[in-house]
């Protein structure tokens, strides 16, 4: 398939319309109209459908556009990589992550890539699981971290899939909390508590999940998913919240991380990259393999 008329298939789906997808592409409407019936022709199967609403992909169309968003991220991988091996410019490369990644695995990541390739151009981003998928399908990113999605299969459409392990939850407090001096903490100790949780999505669920599964829905005062915001609300005595053993890398004198008395909840941590990887994506993960394990560093 024509990727170009790919991407005219996506433009009328994104806008709804063929004139509106002709004039971002600034093409005419039959000239659009044609490219959508070739993919058509060549697909066997509608691609599009027109209603009172507009026109919509099918789930062919969807699919159409998602595999060749993927290819057209691994030629721009393949490009920058011939170029790479040419000499023809410095080695670059984007890393996302969840905002906590950004505290203690990224930093290291970047330290680790900074002494093996000191010209290195580094570009970061914040990203959730989704958004990081369709950074490195669009070749916007190389590498990233991101959270587990259970209903997720662990095999993506051109995305390698490597497990870092599981990061086992840590309870912030404040200094002066009537629990700091413990050495454990149990988590129905904390029912009474305000709560300070990440954004709601399918990862920030967790601290909520774990409240419940210790008999308790929390108070919920605060969503945030900026981990030092988390850490300064709770130093003002607004709330208590869960963290990652990363946070310990990067915390305030009047906060204390505890572990919490079994069971303890986890969150599992996967670095993405596209398949096959680029030069850049290869360290990156080379690198990676050689973080301290998550579970170590409770």
């Amino acid at each position: 398939m024509n990727l170009r008329f790919v991407e005219t298939l996506r433009e009328v789906g994104e806008r709804g319309s063929f004139s509106a997808a002709a004039a971002a592409l600034h093409f005419t409407q039959p000239a659009v109209s044609r490219q959508v019936a070739q993919l058509e022709r060549e697909a066997g199967i509608p691609l599009v459908v027109r209603s009172r609403q507009g026109v919509s992909l099918t789930a062919a169309g969807r699919l159409v556009v998602e595999h060749a968003e993927a290819i057209r991220g691994q030629l721009l991988q393949l490009e920058t990589s011939l170029t790479e091996l040419s000499g023809g410019s410095r080695l670059a490369v984007g890393i996302g992550g969840f905002p906590s990644a950004f505290i203690g695995m990224i930093p290291e990541l970047v330290h680790g890539l900074r002494e093996r390739v000191p010209e290195a151009e580094i570009t970061l981003k914040r990203c959730g699981h989704d958004e990081a998928l369709s950074l490195l399908r669009t070749a916007e990113i190389d590498f990233a971290f991101v959270f587990a999605r259970p209903e997720l299969a662990q095999r993506l459409a051109g995305i390698e899939v490597v497990e870092m392990g599981e990061e086992p939850m840590l309870v912030l407090l404040p200094q002066t909390h009537r629990l700091a001096l413990e050495s454990r903490v149990t988590l129905s100790d904390l029912a009474t508590e305000p709560w300070i949780v990440g954004a709601p999505d399918p990862t920030s669920s967790i601290i909520v999940n774990a409240c419940l599964a210790a008999g308790f829905e929390p108070n919920v005062v605060f969503e945030t998913d900026d981990p030092l915001a988390t850490q300064s609300l709770i130093a003002a005595g607004l709330g208590v919240s869960l963290s990652s053993p990363w946070a310990s890398t990067a915390l305030r004198e009047d906060i204390v991380l505890k572990p919490l008395a079994p069971p303890v909840p986890t969150r599992r941590v996967r670095a993405l990259v596209v398949d096959p990887p680029g030069p850049g994506a290869r360290i990156l993960l080379e690198l990676a393999r050689e973080l301290v394990p998550l579970e170590a560093k409770n």
